[in-house]
């Protein structure tokens, strides 16, 4: 399954998205995947979107938007890509690191570290991205596993200051794949 490069959908429709400012952690809810083969936790008031890949797969995205105490906007998503029918392609997690990545030409790489939920091996890595706009540096936070076909995509995207945000980390650390 060829990966594309695209921007998120949570970041790419910020303006019309209802939006919290929150003063502490979102309420989370725990979210099963419609086949079962995930959980993760979720702010109440998530969004989702089914969208056809132009390989003929597919992918759903989990989208929550919030304001920081600056009014900045705060974004976690996880996306998750199956492929076309019948593919047999397994997805190379460093490859698809490297796409991701490059959708940020700017950025900076902090860190990078294998991690593994359940049986789908993945890796995790962030980077700091400078901003033009007078609210200093913002911190994308990226975790990609894969399992066979299907890929999970998961972004947490803040500024420097709120990288440790008590949402932020429940979401990192909540996806669970299944099978």
């Amino acid at each position: 399954m060829p990966l594309t490069r695209r921007s998120f959908g949570a970041l790419g429709v910020a303006a019309l998205a209802p939006v919290q400012v929150l003063a502490q952690a979102a309420p989370m809810e725990r979210v099963t995947g419609d086949d079962g083969r995930f959980t993760i936790d979720m702010p109440r008031g998530y969004t989702t979107k089914t969208s056809p890949r132009p390989d003929g797969g597919t992918m759903l995205q989990y989208s929550y938007l919030w304001k920081d105490a600056v009014g900045q906007y705060n974004a976690v998503e996880l996306a998750v890509v199956d492929p076309p029918p019948g593919s047999t392609r397994q997805i190379d997690i460093r490859e698809a690191q490297r796409i991701l990545a490059a959708r940020y030409p700017n950025a900076v790489p902090a860190d990078t570290r294998d991690i593994q939920s359940g049986p789908a091996k993945g890796v995790a890595f962030s980077m700091t991205i400078a901003s033009n706009r007078g609210y200093g540096p913002h911190a994308i936070a990226m975790r990609v596993y894969a399992m066979g076909g299907p890929l999970y995509e998961m972004l947490a995207a803040t500024r420097v200051e709120d990288r440790d945000d008590p949402t932020v980390t429940a979401f990192l650390n909540s996806l669970r794949v299944l099978r």
